[in-house]
């Protein structure tokens, strides 16, 4: 089982010696903690293991309240044994049963950082069993949350292509504020803020929807920027 509060400083595995790569990798994963945890809500503790300092190692941390810990936490017996296990390579991805300091059981992964071969820190994900499953449920109802996206999830690039030309055609023809001669210009300049064209392929799509030529979308292109 993980030892979530035991300092584990003085173990025979040494620290690693960190370049700026090695710490800009590491802060890099800033936003993937507080992702992880914002899509699993609050019973999920997401955190990153800096293996620069044994003493400090937990850099990021979010719900740390499951396991009592805060960012400069040091590490663990389980991550100092994970990181053997990855020198050795043994296997590390799979999924374990650990308890919080309160008792309360979680399922965790582990899964190493790396700058190329160079292990550097660890991205652990701790999710708290005990919560009930109302409760965890209740987690991912975003009904709350006045943002409304519609994510295409397409198959290969065509289909998203097209995709993308339907919803953001469609939103323009339909704009009566938009006068019909500026109807394609509007088209060509929404398509270019949303990074449309950074698609292969995504001009002449366009031009060739819009029954245009590749000259006059990017004409307008040049005209916007």
């Amino acid at each position: 089982m993980d030892n979530f509060d035991k300092d584990n400083s003085e173990n025979k595995i040494n620290p690693a010696y960190f370049d700026e790569t090695d710490r800009a990798i590491i802060e890099s994963y800033k936003y993937v903690v507080k992702g992880i945890a914002n899509a699993f809500g609050r019973s999920c503790e997401a955190l990153v293991h800096s293996l620069d300092n044994f003493e400090n190692a937990v850099k990021f941390i979010e719900n740390g309240h499951n396991s009592s810990r805060n960012p400069g936490a040091p590490i663990t017996n389980l991550a100092l044994e994970i990181i053997a296990g990855v020198h050795e390579d043994k296997k590390f991805l799979e999924p374990y049963e650990s308890k919080f300091p309160n008792g309360d059981r979680c399922k965790s992964i582990t899964i190493p950082i790396k700058n190329k071969d160079k292990l550097i820190g660890l991205l652990c994900i701790n999710i708290n069993m005990e919560v009930s499953l109302i409760d965890f449920v209740k987690e991912f109802d975003i009904k709350d949350n006045k943002k409304k996206f519609h994510e295409n999830y397409s198959s290969n690039i065509d289909d998203m292509i097209s995709s993308i030309l339907n919803k953001n055609i469609n939103e323009i023809m339909l704009d009566m504020s938009i006068p019909n001669q500026d109807k394609n210009k509007s088209i060509i300049i929404k398509l270019y803020e949303i990074g449309f064209f950074n698609i292969k392929g995504s001009v002449e799509a366009l031009a060739e929807r819009l029954q245009i030529s590749v000259h006059t979308v990017y004409s307008n292109i040049r005209k916007y920027t």
